[in-house]
């Protein structure tokens, strides 16, 4: 049964959410009927827009395939369940009972169970990323690789202590599916999940090569890429329509025995503590398993979303109500998806006759003074926030309002906040020293934050943000942001430290020429003359972190925030190495300093490649601003071309990209191939 709906928030949605390329989705009901929210079959008009970009799909009458990033994870929750069921898995049993091989370098690594793989409570640091997304090639034993890539890491918590997202956890667990099961993963996923359902397409980075239809990988300027695998399976790879992503997940309806059983649906749907509203609120992989709208109205609902590449994706399921949403898109974000998912689900659930209404938050009511006790809370905070790590000095001026310096590796910005009858802190539409305390406004949708003090007395930062988008939907929010940092000087070797990483740029060496990790090729790290022991590690892949200075050659993460907020933590150490300086990470990404980086000039004509070594180079002066003409490159050979900022300006992964290579002032160039490899170029 096919749906007209006319419904301004699924509009709106679809214009967010597909601005920036591809949009499928589809809500399948529990009569197994099929819903497209603009009442049209949006495959033909999918196929139309690809064709007027150049992109030619094999069937008008064929779906695209797309990654669905992070959906994955109830894939591999649900395998290891149906394994549970068994009897061949019990989830409180260590992770070591079922991959012998698995250590690390913390003897906490024996109390992690299957469980808490699942709940994202291990305590593991949280993603490695090394070779997990590879441009039209594949590694077919990043699973059994995963005990050695986890072998040198130690834990950020006792296992148990708190959920934080975790993706190497699921990678885990798709590793148990194939010991226990002694199928291939991606088999076992086709075997016992998609075909139960009814899925038609499903696949992951070990079959996407083979696979027709995949979504073209455009990016936000409309630029088409070689298609990319993500290799990470268990946590992020597996490959599916829309259609069958929404059969899956109607596996999870009320009565629905085809995968699980009512028990293991039911411990998948429950939280894994509510203890803590400011803690996470995931079950058994899962993001959420309840939504306070959809709890006002009756309505339970359970969550998860996912970004790869250019692929974004939510799944969103009512399960008594028997409806089952995915939105998937090569733009945008698996934010605006699940905005847009939770339109199509109250346009099904009004047909119903079910209305589903936004929270109304009580708006703010500010006290004129702060207590003097408030003093005790100044200080600087450490914050994991959107555009990741900072630095928050946190003050209250003539105690009439809380002021917070948010310094960055960059720069530093500040926010002002007025304390509200409830005890927590509402952001302020402009800086008091801007405006006057006499005009003092509270922003739109303001940020709340509140001190909390832990069992062991230390100080937390958390935040309610409630996010409205006229004519979308609202986003509400409760985590823990930050904790407060320790009052103590450096250690005696953090000078030296940062003696060594001065003005030092380093670029990516350690991965596989296909990898995407040469997309954001440079790290920075960046001292803080400020807080002389921390230093701020600055990857456009793996965003923004603060770590503490260990000694004269390591930086640590310190934080123990007990939400999503101490997520994909990691550790850093520096080895000399002749006249460089190799960095290595625990996320098994090795970088190596420039400064002594062959030129790039006009006497080089040929470059001969290496597996294990990629060909760096800076553009020297009397190359910049001029152009070289590849004429010779090997099948799966790849070619950067970086501006002083570190962005690419040029890869031989855009499909149909020119051979021709612009060289801008103080950029860098990498060649990347097989050994024994040739690429041949000329001037001009």
């Amino acid at each position: 049964m096919k749906r007209k709906w006319d419904h301004k928030k699924i509009l709106g949605c679809a214009a967010v959410a597909g601005i920036l390329g591809m949009l499928a989705f589809e809500a399948i009901s529990g009569n197994g009927g099929n819903a497209y929210a603009d009442g049209t079959d949006n495959r033909q008009e999918s196929v139309k827009a690809d064709r007027e970009n150049g992109w030619e799909a094999s069937n008008r009458d064929t779906e695209f395939v797309y990654c669905v990033g992070s959906v994955s994870k109830i894939y591999s929750t649900a395998a290891v369940m149906r394994l549970a069921e068994e009897g061949k898995v019990m989830l409180d049993a260590p992770v070591t009972d079922y991959i012998p091989e698995f250590r690390m370098d913390d003897p906490r690594y024996r109390d992690i169970t299957v469980r808490m793989l699942m709940d994202h409570t291990s305590g593991l640091m949280g993603s490695t990323y090394s070779g997990g997304h590879l441009y039209e090639d594949k590694n077919e034993d990043l699973l059994d690789q995963m005990p050695e890539r986890l072998a040198g890491q130690r834990l950020k918590a006792d296992p148990g202590e708190y959920a934080s997202y975790c993706n190497d956890g699921f990678d885990l667990l798709a590793l148990i599916t194939q010991r226990v099961s002694g199928m291939d993963y991606t088999e076992y996923v086709q075997k016992y999940l998609m075909e139960p359902t009814g899925g038609e397409t499903t696949g992951s980075g070990a079959t996407f090569l083979s696979m027709k239809d995949l979504a073209p990988a455009y990016t936000a300027g409309h630029v088409l890429y070689e298609q990319g695998g993500t290799q990470v399976l268990g946590a992020g790879g597996i490959y599916a329509t829309a259609s069958d992503t929404a059969r899956f997940g109607s596996a999870f309806f009320a009565g629905n025995k085809n995968i699980l059983s009512e028990a293991s649906k039911a411990a998948m749907a429950a939280p894994w503590s509510d203890k803590d509203i400011y803690m996470d609120e995931n079950g058994l992989g899962w993001d959420f398993v309840s939504v306070n709208r959809y709890e006002d109205a009756g309505i339970k609902v359970l969550g998860k979303g996912g970004d790869a590449l250019m692929n974004h994706a939510f799944l969103l399921v009512a399960p008594e109500e028997k409806i089952s949403v995915s939105v998937l898109t090569n733009g945008g974000s698996s934010t605006l998806n699940g905005l847009m998912a939770e339109a199509i689900l109250d346009a099904c659930l009004e047909e119903e006759g079910i209305w589903v209404t936004d929270q109304q938050w009580p708006a703010a009511v500010s006290m004129v003074d702060i207590p003097a006790e408030y003093d005790a809370l100044a200080g600087a905070y450490a914050v994991s926030g959107r555009e990741g790590a900072v630095i928050d000095k946190i003050s209250f001026p003539a105690h009439k309002y809380m002021h917070v310096e948010s310094v960055g590796p960059y720069k530093t910005t500040c926010q002002d906040f007025a304390l509200t009858e409830d005890g927590r802190f509402a952001q302020l539409a402009y800086e008091v020293e801007d405006s006057g305390i006499d005009q003092m406004r509270f922003s739109l949708n303001p940020t709340y934050i509140s001190f909390q003090k832990d069992t062991d007395g230390r100080i937390l930062l958390a935040a309610d943000q409630n996010t409205r988008l006229p004519e979308i939907g609202e986003q509400a929010q409760h985590f823990y942001i930050g904790e407060k940092m320790d009052e103590e000087t450096a250690c005696a070797d953090a000078e030296a430290f940062v003696q060594k990483i001065s003005g030092r740029e380093f670029l990516v060496v350690s991965e596989r020429p296909s990898s995407s990790a040469y997309d954001m090729a440079f790290m920075e790290v960046v001292p803080q003359p400020e807080f002389p022991g921390y230093v701020f590690v600055v990857n456009s892949g793996m965003g923004i972190r603060l770590l503490k200075i260990a000694d004269a050659s390591h930086a640590l993460a310190f934080t123990n925030i007990p939400s999503s907020g101490n997520r994909d933590l990691l550790d850093i150490a520096l080895e000399e190495d002749g006249d460089s300086l190799q960095l290595y990470t625990s996320t098994g990404l090795t970088f190596m300093s420039d400064e002594n980086m062959p030129c790039f000039d006009g006497s080089i004509n040929e470059i001969i490649l290496s597996s294990d070594e990629p060909a760096w180079f800076k553009i020297g002066k009397e190359m910049e601003n001029a152009e070289i003409t590849i004429t010779e490159r090997p099948a799966h050979s790849a070619v950067y071309v970086y501006n002083k900022f570190g962005e690419v300006v040029y890869t031989t992964h855009v499909k149909g990209m020119t051979d021709t290579l612009p060289m801008p002032e103080d950029g860098h160039i990498v060649f990347l191939g097989h050994t024994g490899e040739t690429i041949h170029f000329a001037a001009g």
